[in-house]
């Protein structure tokens, strides 16, 4: 049995097996809660290939039985090489893209092919991609939903202008990179793994094959079509808070990381700025608390709630070297010292220029929003180290 295991605590190991076969290919499958689609997929690429050697590497996310059910295969398909890589909660950063950037640094072989586990990417179609990109020398070759020669009938209506209308955006930023390629968003690619500079990547989300083609313009690149097919079983990842890391990283790409986090920061920061000026508001004029201490209550109120939308939207997809008890801790005692700085400022405006103590207020909130930004960049939600893999063979 050849198990991949991702270990919590500070080193990433592979237990990756003594594999002395030439194999023909690394086809890489992120998982999540797909345990009623692993056997059907293994079957079909074991069809497709045809008694030729294969790697099969599953990086997993699933909460369901999916780990045991591709444990159970391993030995029911020898030919294809059977790995498993099994994720903590801890170490699900980048969503499926990161699942899918954790199986290319696995890879044994030259070229790998990511697929859903779904089945909506049809197994016989691996090994013409695999001919395609040896064939036209290619690095990377695309299954296309949206070529002439395609077929859609795994998306809904509204998914489809959905996904035409975040092609659109993308092109719109980047149309000397995506120029060319039909489907950018398709998630069903082989790619020359060499080809890539894999520590470049910052995957958010699971439009993986978008930051390879931004990030890699001069990939030789060819296309083959599909049929994108009905999904057997399981439940589709498509989301709302996927679409927007989709947003995210294309921002993130066009403009910079560090001024897409900033932007993001200043963004919740206004709304925490309406957040704190309406319990700033309550407490002084409702509740007839002297503004001063209603500046804390105020600053409390606001804190919980940028917090919570910070956490979600600005740092959620990083590896983390604080625990969010301790990320919500630290913020706390930021906003904190930054009223001690600001309580001057609000006294001073108030009392001797004679400002509104609402307007004071705001005024103070946007002065000390650069360095809180930097504070919380830094301290708060700072990158855990990075964790090399350490390629140790090893026979399991």
């Amino acid at each position: 049995m050849i198990v991949d295991n991702l270990v919590s605590g500070n080193v990433l190991t592979y237990a990756r097996g003594a594999i002395e076969k030439n194999l023909a290919l690394s086809v890489i499958v992120p998982t999540r809660n797909e345990a009623g689609n692993v056997y059907n997929l293994l079957n079909g690429l074991k069809k497709a290939f045809d008694g030729k050697d294969i790697e099969v590497i599953f990086v997993d996310d699933s909460t369901d039985e999916t780990p045991q059910v591709v444990e159970a295969s391993i030995q029911k398909f020898p030919k294809l090489n059977v790995r498993l890589i099994h994720r903590t909660p801890e170490q699900r950063t980048g969503g499926l893209g990161g699942a899918v950037v954790t199986g290319l640094k696995a890879v044994q072989c030259e070229y790998a092919c990511i697929m859903d586990g779904d089945l909506q990417h049809p197994p016989e179609l691996v090994p013409v991609l695999l001919k395609t990109a040896i064939a036209k020398q290619a690095d990377l070759v695309l299954a296309s939903r949206r070529s002439e020669a395609s077929e859609l009938t795994g998306l809904s209506i509204a998914r489809n202008l959905v996904s035409r209308g975040l092609d659109l955006i993308a092109r719109v930023l980047f149309p000397r990179q995506l120029s060319g390629v039909s489907d950018p968003l398709t998630g069903f690619f082989l790619v020359r793994v060499k080809a890539l500079e894999l520590g470049a990547f910052r995957p958010k989300g699971f439009k993986i094959l978008m930051e390879m083609l931004i990030r890699n313009p001069n990939l030789r690149k060819a296309e083959v079509p599909f049929h994108f097919g009905l999904r057997h079983a399981g439940q589709s990842k498509a989301t709302a808070a996927e679409a927007w890391k989709y947003f995210n990283l294309l921002l993130t790409l066009r403009f910079g990381e560090a001024s897409i986090r900033f932007f993001g920061f200043a963004l919740v920061g206004v709304s925490g700025i309406l957040i704190n000026s309406l319990a700033l508001y309550i407490a002084t004029d409702l509740l007839n608390i002297y503004y001063l201490v209603s500046a804390i209550i105020a600053t409390v109120v606001s804190t919980l709630w940028n917090f919570a939308l910070i956490e979600t939207f600005v740092f959620g997809y990083k590896n983390h070297a604080n625990g969010r008890a301790r990320r919500l801790g630290l913020f706390f005692v930021m906003n904190l010292l930054a009223l001690l700085l600001r309580s001057p400022i609000i006294y001073l405006l108030t009392e001797v220029l004679g400002i509104y103590y609402v307007v004071s207020n705001l005024i103070s909130l946007v002065i000390l929003t650069v360095l809180r930004f930097a504070l919380a960049d830094r301290m708060i939600w700072g990158q855990a180290p990075s964790i090399a893999p350490i390629n140790q063979q090893a026979k399991s």
